[in-house]
């Protein structure tokens, strides 16, 4: 990385944010399955409300629990940050610019921002269902680096699909993969250590 860090811009779920199995009730979906879904990006970008995500999700996988049911099991998905992450982010924001870049959706944002706090430790978050476009659309990359009003030779961009950090690749943006908290620290921990 040729020009210095000035922002560090981490997807939610499954990065800082800690998922609990499966995002429907009596259904054997996992998270790769979620971001496969049609449906699933439909909801993420704003296009269908919570009771449309949860009569479609109803049907096609053929799940017991009414749609009541199914949009408690789908808010209680994300169980809140990783331990230590929140302390983590706070320190790197005292160094660095600190945002997130999320596909989520009307269900998990009042738990993201309110419960979570995830406000306070960024400086913002930009939410696919509010903007009107999802990662790994190329566009959303670009919204997010006019919205920050940075280079993307310096930003880093942490996420743990494949697809989207390949797609922020194509933008400029230093992308890396992580799976888990455990393995932001160490993509951040290398990265420090290059700029020690």
């Amino acid at each position: 990385m040729s020009q210095e860090i000035e922002l560090y811009l981490f997807d939610l779920g499954g990065v800082v944010i800690e998922l609990s199995g499966s995002p429907l009730p009596s259904s054997d979906m996992d998270v790769s399955g979620w971001l496969s879904s049609a449906m699933a990006k439909e909801f993420e970008v704003g296009n269908i409300s919570q009771n449309q995500f949860a009569e479609s999700f109803k049907k096609e996988h053929r799940i017991v629990e009414t749609e009541e049911e199914i949009i408690e099991h789908f808010r209680n998905w994300p169980k809140g940050f990783y331990p230590g992450a929140f302390e983590f982010l706070e320190n790197l924001s005292t160094k660095y610019r600190v945002a997130a870049l999320s596909n989520t959706n009307e269900i998990h944002w009042p738990r993201i921002t309110n419960e979570f706090g995830a406000d306070d430790v960024f400086e913002k978050i930009i939410a696919s269902h509010i903007v009107g476009m999802a990662k790994p659309d190329i566009s959303m990359y670009r919204h997010a680096l006019c919205e920050l009003n940075v280079s993307p030779e310096r930003t880093v961009f942490i996420d743990d699909n494949e697809s989207n950090v390949v797609a922020a690749q194509k933008v400029g943006i230093n992308s890396y993969l992580a799976k888990g908290f455990s393995e932001v620290l160490h993509v951040v921990g290398t990265l420090e250590g290059r700029h020690a």
